[in-house]
C-alpha cells in the first residue's frame, strides 16, 4: 500500500544549499506583523488578508542530515513558540533553521516526537504569531487552503487551494517505528509537494484543521493532512510541562477502520487488543479484548485510543472498559 503514498519532505544534497538562498543574509519586512496573538483570521475583511495574517504563524523548516538537508513547514498554534510539524521532517535531523514570515530566520529545538502518528512539536527560539483551530467536522467539499515551503526554500509561504474530497481515511505507512497506521485522515486536492510536510490545512476561516503529511505518488490532486486533534492535545500539554513525554499503555491492538483497508470487516467499533505490555498487561487486558471507553471516553478506533492516552502523563491512572466474550468489564492502568 505505502508504494502509492509519500511523505512530503524535500531533500537536498549539500552542494546545492547556497543555490536555493539559504546561505543568504535574511533581513525583516516590517509590513508582517509578527507580534505575538492569535491571528484573529476569521475576522479578516477578505481572503487575502486572511491567508496574510495566517502566514505569519507558518514557517519553513530546514534540517541537516548526513549528505545534504531536509526541507518542511511548520506551524504554531499556541504561545511559547511551540511549532507543529511531522515528525519524519526532524527525524534523524540536527540544527533546525526556521524561516519566518518575514523573511528572518531562527533555530528551533525539538521537544516532542511520536513516530506513529507521525508528529513532532519543535520551540522556535522566537515566538510568533499563532493559528486558532478548528476541531469540528469536516465535509467534502469544504473549501480548504494548504501553506508550506513546497519543493525549495525559494518557495516558502506558498499557498494552494483545494476542496476536501473525503474524510475518515486509513493509510499504512513504514518508518523507523514499523509499520503503523494513520487514521482519520482528511483527503484533499489542494496542491502540495515534497516540502510541504508538516505545513497547515486550513479552513475558509484560517482555522487549521489538519497537518499535511501525505500525497499519491500516482494521480494528481490526492492529498492528506493527519486531523489537529492530536496536535492540539499535545501543545497544550507541552505548555504545562516542557518535559512532557508520551505516557505508555502497551496496547497493540486494530479497530475496523484498520480493517477495512485490508478489505475485512469488523462489526463493533473499538480497539481489539492483539497483545499487551507494561500497564496494560499488569491491569490485566488480554488478546481478543476489545476497549470501548479510557477514562470515561469513547474509543471506537485507535485514533480515539491515542487521544485519550495523550491527555493524561505519566504516573496517571486511568479506567479501561473493554468487552471480553461478550461481557464489559473494567480494569484500572498506570501509565508508564
Amino acid at each position: 500500500m505505502k508504494k502509492f503514498f509519500c511523505f512530503l519532505f524535500s531533500f537536498m544534497l549539500i552542494i546545492p544549499l547556497v543555490l536555493f538562498g539559504c546561505g543568504q543574509t535574511q533581513t525583516g519586512d516590517p509590513t508582517v506583523d509578527m507580534s505575538v496573538r492569535r491571528v484573529a483570521t476569521e475576522s479578516t475583511a477578505s481572503l487575502s488578508d486572511m491567508l496574510s495574517q495566517a502566514k505569519s504563524a507558518v514557517v519553513g523548516i530546514s534540517a541537516d542530515l548526513a549528505d545534504g538537508y531536509a526541507i518542511g513547514s511548520g506551524f504554531a498554534i499556541s504561545d511559547g513558540g511551540l511549532i507543529l510539524t511531522n515528525n519524519h521532517v526532524v527525524e534523524g535531523g540536527s540544527n533546525l533553521t526556521l524561516y519566518y514570515a518575514d523573511k528572518t530566520t531562527g533555530t528551533g529545538e525539538v521537544l516532542w516526537t511520536d513516530p506513529g502518528l507521525d508528529m513532532a512539536v519543535v520551540r522556535s527560539s522566537r515566538e510568533i504569531p499563532y493559528l486558532g483551530v478548528n476541531t469540528g467536522e469536516v465535509y467534502v467539499g469544504q473549501e480548504v487552503f494548504a501553506l508550506g515551503t513546497p519543493l525549495t526554500l525559494e518557495f516558502k509561504h506558498t499557498v494552494t487551494h483545494g476542496i476536501i474530497s473525503a474524510t475518515n481515511r486509513t493509510l499504512e505507512t513504514q518508518s523507523g517505528a514499523g509499520v503503523s497506521f494513520l487514521q482519520s485522515l482528511i483527503q484533499h486536492d489542494a496542491a502540495i509537494n515534497p516540502g510541504n510536510s508538516g505545513g497547515p490545512l486550513i479552513n475558509s476561516a484560517g482555522q487549521v484543521i489538519g497537518i499535511n503529511t501525505l500525497k499519491a505518488t500516482e494521480g494528481e490532486g490526492i492529498g492528506f493532512a493527519i486531523p489537529i486533534e492530536i496536535g492540539s492535545i499535545v501543545t497544550e500539554q507541552i505548555k504545562e510541562n516542557q518535559n512532557y513525554q508520551s505516557p505508555y499503555l502497551g496496547v497493540f491492538g486494530f479497530d475496523s477502520d484498520i480493517a477495512l483497508a485490508y478489505g475485512e470487516k469488523l462489526n463493533a467499533d473499538g480497539v481489539y487488543v492483539i497483545s499487551t505490555d507494561g500497564p496494560a498487561k499488569q491491569a490485566g487486558l488480554q488478546k481478543g479484548d476489545l476497549i470501548t471507553k479510557v477514562g470515561g471516553v469513547e474509543v471506537k478506533n485507535l485514533l480515539d485510543l491515542r487521544k485519550a492516552v495523550l491527555s493524561y502523563n505519566q504516573g496517571d491512572a486511568l479506567i479501561i472498559d473493554y468487552y471480553r466474550n461478550g461481557t464489559l468489564q473494567q480494569t484500572m492502568a498506570t501509565l508508564q
